[in-house]
């Protein structure tokens, strides 16, 4: 049984499925395995079902992970009638008071300095019961970006949400765009926000493996473009695919290789199949982990042309940018989101309107032909990626958090 630490991340859903959030928090944990545990559920509410893995990851986490049933009731999707959304919100808060009560009976025991709450809609709530039975840790509120630039589904749920913000000591922002979000859409002070960016796994990309991967993935030797990330509208991978003929044209050789998955699948593989983008757009799917590195590096770009959509739903930081810097790849992104934290714009790639068709074609058109600075913009890439591990983020969360307890 590991000890107890000083701060609990407190999430809905957590690893060993895959989320940029899931991925921060472990990250951060991981770091620092003395100062951090999670307490999290057994159960996937996107599916109702057990995690499955979660006893090998749990068993092999360096940092202490409790698990409850539930902390969330499953997602529902499709209309809900009166009847039906009366009887959820009865399973609402019976699923609530188990998991006071649980955090009564079971966490109460142990000394949290700081409590991490990482889900503000699914876990706002708790900022109040938690005051009660932790009095004298602080609780903290991580955001990631679409949580504060999407509305809530009423007025109730936005209500809830800033006085969960209100309630909270303090605000974790990963992006700029998010800790100006909190200040002027829900009045935050900014003295009660941190900016921390998202970090990098340096120690994986030490390791990179130096042989050629593209042959594994049925790639050729021309200039590569790379894009990676979960196959949804904000993206903006419809853009890139609709861009690709005019960079074909400036550009004769060139592919581009899109790993992911996601709801945008079909529509953006029949895309990729019409006659003019000459064969060169390959659509590689799921990617293991332990191969991403190794793509990243044998890539020449990185690309993602994300926006912010007509919701709200937008990039809260854009990890895959920071991950390609670490490989030594630049990128072209999106001035959307969080996006423009994690590309310097002019040293480790280029920010472009990621609507605009035409801005992102020439973004990676000029750079692909431009091979002195595509590999100027490569070792910047690099260098800043150096300084984005997540021991100094961990660090920097450390710090926020005790002068949050010496502010009392």
């Amino acid at each position: 049984m590991k000890a107890n630490k000083n701060n609990l991340i407190i999430t809905t859903h957590y690893c060993p499925l895959v989320g940029g959030a899931q991925t921060v928090y472990d990250a951060v944990a991981t770091s620092k395995p003395d100062e951090f545990e999670v307490f999290t559920a057994l159960k996937d509410y996107m599916t109702g079902q057990i995690v499955g893995g979660v006893g090998e990851f749990d068993h092999s986490a360096l940092y202490s992970i409790t698990r409850i049933e539930e902390l969330r009731p499953p997602l529902v999707s499709g209309r809900v009638g009166v009847l039906r959304r009366a009887w959820m919100a009865v399973q609402d808060r019976l699923l609530r008071r188990k998991v006071i009560a649980y955090l009564k009976q079971t966490l109460s025991k142990k000394s949290y300095q700081t409590i991490i709450l990482g889900a503000l809609d699914a876990l706002g709530w708790l900022v109040e019961p938690l005051r009660a039975i932790f009095p004298d840790t602080k609780i903290v509120i991580y955001t990631h970006g679409e949580e504060i630039s999407q509305a809530c589904y009423s007025a109730r749920a936005e209500e809830r949400r800033r006085r969960a913000l209100k309630a909270a000591d303090g605000i974790v922002a990963v992006s700029s765009f998010t800790a100006d979000l909190l200040a002027r859409k829900y009045g935050v002070d900014p003295e009660r926000i941190e900016l921390v960016t998202n970090g990098v796994d340096l120690d994986t990309y030490d390791r990179l493996p130096k042989e050629n991967v593209r042959p594994h993935f049925g790639l050729g030797h021309g200039p590569l473009v790379l894009a990676v990330g979960r196959l949804v509208p904000r993206k903006g991978f419809d853009v890139l695919i609709e861009a690709w003929p005019r960079i074909l044209a400036a550009v004769p050789g060139a592919q581009l290789a899109i790993a992911g998955t996601g709801p945008l699948s079909e529509a953006l593989k029949a895309a990729a199949e019409r006659p003019e983008m000459n064969a060169s757009v390959h659509m590689l799917g799921f990617v293991k982990d332990e191969m991403l590195p190794s793509l990243y590096a044998s890539a020449d770009l990185f690309a993602m042309p994300n926006r912010t959509m007509p919701d709200g739903d937008t990039e809260g930081f854009g990890l895959v940018f920071l991950e390609a810097a670490a490989a030594g790849t630049p990128s072209v992104g999106g001035k959307a989101g969080g996006a423009v934290d994690a590309i310097l714009d002019g040293q480790t790639g280029r920010s472009v309107d990621g609507e605009d068709v035409g801005a992102v074609a020439y973004a990676i058109t000029d750079l692909l032909n431009d091979e002195v600075t595509r590999k100027r913009m490569a070792e910047a890439a690099h260098a800043h990626a150096l300084t984005q591990g997540w021991d100094s983020k961990a660090d920097q969360l450390l710090k926020f958090f005790k002068r949050l307890r010496d502010e009392g």
